[in-house]
């Protein structure tokens, strides 16, 4: 499956595109609003629902039945990747558009691994976001610039890309973030372990780098994070 770059000149005709439906989520109803009225005037491209957390993605998602799902990342109740993993496993058809403001490297190379399709920077135009729901629709995957995964050239690097708690939350592996939320959970190193099936020592060691990574001193830290983060 070939990464389509953002290139205005490669967009297909209008006549030539399926319906989409598509379903938008995104805590601020501002931006629901804005995109729905900006695609209206679209005939081709539809909004079939909306949710403003991941609790209620994962209960409307299902009775809408999108084409494609329009995702913010910092959405509260369970993780982005939580998101992801479940559409890939319950609506395995739907294919994931990330629409956000964080735009790193690490990040953008995270979310096609979990299976997302297109990724657009809430910086990007309205044309390019048109641009990738054809494209991400017709089959391909779609990354609008400066977002290239392997692209250091987002304006962003070091401490100047972590300056809130969820770009905190982003430099954490997947692993890492499992742990921060069992720990959240009142579980053990032991306990963490057998549920992860790892031994005590990794746990140990995962809660060291979570530590450092998130500038913490210890576990009534972590969970004080965990907590605002909407993990519990």
């Amino acid at each position: 499956m070939s990464l389509y770059y953002a290139n205005r000149q490669k967009l297909m005709p209008m006549n030539k595109q399926k319906h989409i439906k598509i379903f938008i989520a995104d805590d601020h109803p501002v931006i629901i609003e804005g995109i729905q009225c900006a695609l209206a005037r679209h005939p081709r491209i539809s909004i079939v629902g909306t949710a403003t957390s991941g609790e209620a993605l994962i209960k409307a998602l299902p009775r809408s039945r999108p084409t494609i799902l329009l995702l913010d990342l910092n959405m509260p109740g369970p993780d982005f990747l939580q998101n992801i993993d479940w559409v890939k496993r319950e609506m395995s058809w739907v294919r994931i558009v990330v629409f956000s403001e964080y735009h790193t490297p690490e990040l953008i190379k995270t979310l096609f691994q979990a299976g997302v399709k297109g990724y657009v920077a809430k910086q990007a135009s309205l044309e390019e976001l048109i641009e990738a729901i054809h494209t991400v629709e017709e089959g391909s995957t779609y990354v609008a610039p400066p977002a290239y995964p392997h692209s250091d050239t987002n304006g962003q690097s070091g401490q100047n890309a972590l300056k809130d708690d969820f770009r905190k939350r982003l430099t954490l592996s997947r692993r890492e973030q499992e742990i921060l939320e069992l720990i959240s959970k009142g579980l053990s190193s032991q306990g963490i372990g057998k549920t992860l099936f790892i031994s005590k020592h990794t746990v140990e060691t995962h809660r060291k780098n979570i530590l450092r990574k998130l500038d913490f001193n210890t576990s009534t830290e972590l969970v004080k994070f965990a907590v605002q983060q909407g993990l519990v």
